[in-house]
């Protein structure tokens, strides 16, 4: 427990930065003449399974670590938290600006 408490801000900060990486990509993506006809929400997820097992295995990588199954596993958990923030944060964060900001 006292290692999420010590990494909650780095936690934080990952999900915010993959969040934002599949947003840019599905803004990129959705256009293309070929995926126009892909709903943009199953766009969000599988750009966000794709980013986030890909920056598992970036750190894995760049740490040394020894990539276990579960690892995998837990990252696509993540990405779905990840499409989650990316499809509904921008829109939420939007709202409390309209709300409080005259």
């Amino acid at each position: 427990m006292k290692v999420l408490t010590e990494n909650t801000v780095i936690i934080i900060g990952v999900l915010g930065a993959l969040a934002f990486a599949v947003s840019l990509i599905t803004e990129v993506l959705k256009d293309l003449p070929g995926i126009k006809k892909v709903p943009t929400k199953a766009l969000v997820i599988l750009v966000s399974l794709i980013v986030t097992v890909a920056a598992l295995m970036v750190y894995v990588a760049y740490a040394g670590v020894t990539l276990l199954w579960y690892y995998v596993v837990l990252a696509v958990f993540g990405a779905f938290v990840v499409a989650y923030i990316s499809m509904y944060g921008w829109d939420t964060l939007k709202e409390l600006k309209d709300r409080f900001i005259k």
